[in-house]
């Protein structure tokens, strides 16, 4: 695993040089809606099961932070300068930042939730 994380950081680095600032995307749009997707998806999947009260909320939760956290972070460093600049950082600080944390204390949070007990088991 630390490897991988090497070769990554070498990687990331190269990328840094190589990219210059500046890179033209095919389906820009798709990738945004396709994220914002994902998020809704998450968000729903964590209701049902937060309402259900099973441990298993606890990944969904996770990955919902995560994907959260990317998108501020995209959001704001894809932005233009000035007001959609202010929107972006907006919305990472008052909206998706505050909402990942608090998915992220759910995460660990229902780790510690009893599970439901088995059904006795006949031989």
């Amino acid at each position: 695993m630390l490897m991988t994380a090497a070769v990554l950081l070498v990687w990331t680095v190269v990328l840094g040089f190589l990219l210059d600032g500046q890179t033209q995307v095919r389906n820009w749009s798709v990738s945004w809606v396709g994220m914002d997707l994902l998020q809704a998806t998450g968000l729903v999947a964590t209701a049902i099961l937060l309402a259900r009260q099973v441990r298993t909320v606890s990944p969904v939760a996770a990955a919902t932070a995560a994907l959260l956290v990317l998108d501020a972070w995209f959001d704001v460093v894809t932005s233009e300068d000035g007001g959609a600049q202010y929107v972006a950082l907006g919305m990472a600080f008052l909206v998706e930042l505050p909402a990942a944390l608090w998915l992220a204390w759910l995460a660990a949070f229902a780790l510690d939730w009893e599970t439901p007990s088995s059904p006795a088991r006949r031989p």
